[in-house]
């Protein structure tokens, strides 16, 4: 069985060594953020259900990867 898909597959873009993957919510967008080498989208990754440009979403997730790449050493 193939399954069909309304929307093409993006491909992943990358900001600061982050892996971010956006995919279609409900009629908002994901962005899920992957830190580099991992294989689970950090906790912290934006969505939006309601109505909403893709850019807005991929401009919240590179504002989460620079507070990541910022923030002192724990």
């Amino acid at each position: 069985m193939k399954l069909a898909s309304a929307e093409p597959i993006k491909p992943d873009m990358v900001y600061k060594d982050h892996r971010i993957a956006v995919s279609r919510v409900g009629r908002g967008w994901r962005a899920s953020i992957y830190a580099p080498g991992a294989d689970r989208a950090l906790r912290e990754s934006p969505a939006s259900l309601e109505e909403c440009r893709e850019e807005a979403i991929v401009a919240e997730a590179k504002w989460i990867v620079d507070g990541r790449c910022t923030a002192a050493p724990r």
